[in-house]
């Protein structure tokens, strides 16, 4: 399956590649994650992982959010302040 990512943190967005990523049936945010991770050559902190929002095609998701084909992935950094 083809799911469209679009990495918008300023932390991330310069090291992932935005647009098509092609997933076995079944994957989930994770599996989007480390697909992208892998082909940038990163890895990240269990600190850094816990900072990121996605919203899968409008909705809420989590890491293990089961993607479905032609879906659009958006992954955000939480913003921390107050």
């Amino acid at each position: 399956m083809i799911i469209e990512a679009k990495f918008i943190s300023s932390d991330i967005a310069g090291k992932l590649r935005d647009g098509a990523y092609e997933l076995i049936d079944g994957a989930t945010v994770a599996s989007l994650m480390d697909a992208a991770l892998l082909e940038a050559g990163l890895e990240l902190t269990e600190q850094q992982r816990s900072n990121f929002v996605f919203v899968f095609d409008n909705a809420p998701a989590f890491y293990d959010t089961k993607l479905y084909d032609g879906g659009t992935l958006r992954v955000l950094f939480k913003i921390m302040g107050g």
